[in-house]
């Protein structure tokens, strides 16, 4: 009778590492995942923000005057909203 419940009272304790066990690996891969899509995004966004830089740079330089143009037109529009809430 004593030898069952210790067996018992062991498999158990082992099926609780085993479980512990796999649950750290899963949460282990899941992280790296995670880490992995966002060092990717975050490349994604620098490689969106650098041609957006260079596209921006090119109408600058093809378009001075629309570009200083719209420039004060939306620093406009940012001083009368400024001053509708102050």
């Amino acid at each position: 009778m004593m030898d069952t419940a210790t067996k018992m009272k062991e498999d158990v304790q082992q099926a609780g590492r085993r479980i512990g066990e796999n649950l750290a690996e899963g949460l282990g891969r899941a992280q790296e995942k995670m880490e992995e899509r966002v060092r990717s995004g975050f490349a994604q966004t620098q490689g969106m923000m650098s041609t957006m830089n260079e596209q921006f740079g090119d109408f600058v330089r093809e378009q001075p005057i629309v570009a200083l143009a719209g420039a004060f037109v939306v620093g406009y529009l940012i001083a009368r909203t400024a001053r509708a809430f102050s």
